[in-house]
């Protein structure tokens, strides 16, 4: 499941322009991931993760979440882009769009754990 990492150790990219909520996630995936946070509007948002290799990617604008698709849909790994003012989740998972549960860090955790067990059992 991870890349070149310890083994068990999963590594999740949050690109948010809300610091508050790269603090929530990371508590929520305390002991599950470790989480490294980027400020939004960053440039060259691909070259980052496929340096980065992140096991998953959690963005909180639509802009970060069209730059961090393309590496998403070529790795495989989740994208989730959080709708702060709708209080909803967007999951890029398996290629498509879905709209998941409320915005909560730990539907955001529910909604990452899921996709990268479902990625490892099918891949």
């Amino acid at each position: 499941m991870s890349r070149g990492r310890g083994q068990g150790e999963l590594l999740i990219a949050a690109i948010c322009g809300v610091p508050l909520l790269c603090e929530a996630l990371t508590s929520a995936l305390d002991g599950i991931a470790d989480v490294q946070s980027f400020p939004a509007g960053c440039e060259d948002t691909d070259g980052l993760l496929r340096s980065l290799q992140p096991d998953g990617v959690v963005v909180d604008n639509f802009r970060g979440a069209e730059q961090a698709e393309a590496y998403a849909r070529a790795t495989l790994s989740p994208l989730v882009h959080v709708q702060l003012s709708a209080q909803t989740l967007r999951v890029l998972t398996h290629g498509s769009w879905e709209i998941a549960a409320d915005a909560s860090p730990e539907s955001i955790r529910n909604v990452l754990v899921g996709s990268l067990y479902r990625r490892t059992v099918t891949a």
